[in-house]
């Protein structure tokens, strides 16, 4: 599993990764909440994080990310090392996701190619050109999970062209030939956008008792 966490926070107004909840970093609880059902953690994160989060102790590979969230990704995909069955990237800002959807999206991905969480909008969504409705949208959130040689093969055409995407899912649909399911995701699985989502967080931490190594 790769988690990124290499982003600079600008919505968020401070190191959102580093921010405390619980005692321990925010990225901290996204790692504990994936790192038990994987072989190999690996934790992307900016330069400047890697002495702080090298004390934690939270049994994952740091590696310094990149300028663009793609970057980051191949910075993580190419400290893996090796061939690997299954590769899943999850953002460092979802701290909640359960065990129960990580364990699905893996087992999913292995058998059609590749799995993402996925739940209806909230929110009316619209065309920018003209407005109109978009009708049947979903929100994709992370992990995201693909089948790992088919995965590092699209991430390295992408990067002869200096693609640039919204997440890993774009980067498969585009140079991959990968089947990709949609698996219900969680409301619970909130992502820390702004301060104000921490209070979320830490109430779903306080119920599902997730803790950090």
């Amino acid at each position: 599993m790769i988690v990124v966490a290499a982003g600079r926070s600008v919505r968020f107004g401070g190191d959102k990764m580093l921010t405390l909840v619980g005692g321990l970093p925010l990225v901290a609880h996204a790692v504990a909440a994936v790192i038990d059902h994987v072989d190999l953690c690996i934790l992307v994160c900016r330069e400047d994080q890697i002495p702080v989060l090298s004390e934690i102790g939270m049994g994952v590979v740091l590696v310094p990310g990149g300028p663009s969230r793609t970057a980051s990704e191949m910075a993580g995909l190419s400290a893996i090392g090796g061939p690997a069955g299954l590769i899943g990237v999850h953002d460092g800002a979802r701290p909640c996701v359960s065990s129960k959807l990580t364990e699905t999206l893996f087992r999913t991905a292995d058998e059609v190619g590749g799995a993402i969480p996925v739940i209806e909008s909230s929110i009316p969504l619209v065309h920018k050109s003209d407005l109109r409705p978009v009708e049947g949208v979903g929100l994709a959130q992370t992990p995201q999970v693909f089948q790992g040689e088919a995965l590092v093969a699209a991430y390295i055409k992408a990067a002869r062209i200096e693609y640039e995407a919204q997440d890993t899912a774009e980067i498969a649909q585009k140079f991959s030939k990968l089947s990709i399911a949609a698996v219900p995701g969680e409301e619970t699985n909130v992502k820390v956008t702004y301060p104000g989502d921490l209070e979320l967080v830490e109430a779903r931490l306080a119920t599902s008792r997730i803790e950090p190594r």
